[in-house]
């Protein structure tokens, strides 16, 4: 009677054992599939906003090749009206100087009448220096990414990941404080 008791017992905890596994790949592939399932829905919802609205953040490229991260304002025909992102100024740009990809993005925002402009003073576009520029751009990356970390941080139950997601935000703050003082040297 021990020796069948003993047997029923190994039995029992095999069958546990086995159960176990097979509910930890049920979770995991749950899990996979769920995390799938949000990346593929945000993608739909990205396809389904083709509606373009203003103001919006955006990067416009002119003809000669140079970009600007802008967050533009409003368009009419023949003009754009646009807020710089890295100091806030605004300026009024003519469409027609923009490249063909910027040019196209552009007229798919609504069109202002032609008076809307009239109230803000012109200003000139002043062509930045284009190293500084594109730190400005890169800082502004870094913010981006830093907002997606923060987003994820939240959500995040691990302590391992919000371990790695607070060590890799420390990292990208110093890097965005080494492209502030190269962006002051300029300067």
């Amino acid at each position: 009677m021990h020796i069948g008791g003993f047997n029923y017992a190994i039995r029992v905890l095999k069958n546990f054992l086995y159960a176990m596994i097979f509910m930890g790949l049920t979770m995991y592939l749950s899990y996979v599939l769920y995390e799938r399932s949000q990346v593929e829905n945000d993608d739909v919802a990205e396809q389904e906003g083709t509606a373009l609205s203003l103001p919006d953040d955006m990067t416009i490229v002119r003809k000669d090749g140079s970009s600007l991260e802008v967050r533009l304002k409003s368009r009419t025909v023949t003009e754009i009206h646009f807020e710089r992102i890295s100091d806030s100024e605004t300026f009024q740009f003519s469409i027609d100087q923009l490249d063909e990809t910027t040019r196209e993005l552009v007229e798919q925002y609504p069109v202002m009448a032609e008076t809307d402009f009239s109230n803000m003073p012109p200003k000139p576009l002043v062509v930045e220096d284009n190293y500084v520029q594109q730190l400005r751009v890169a800082i502004a990356r870094i913010d981006a990414d830093l907002r997606d970390m923060e987003i994820k941080y939240a959500a995040s139950l691990s302590k391992t990941e919000r371990r790695t997601l607070r060590n890799k935000a420390e990292e990208m703050k110093a890097d965005r404080l080494e492209l502030e003082a190269k962006i002051a040297d300029r300067q």
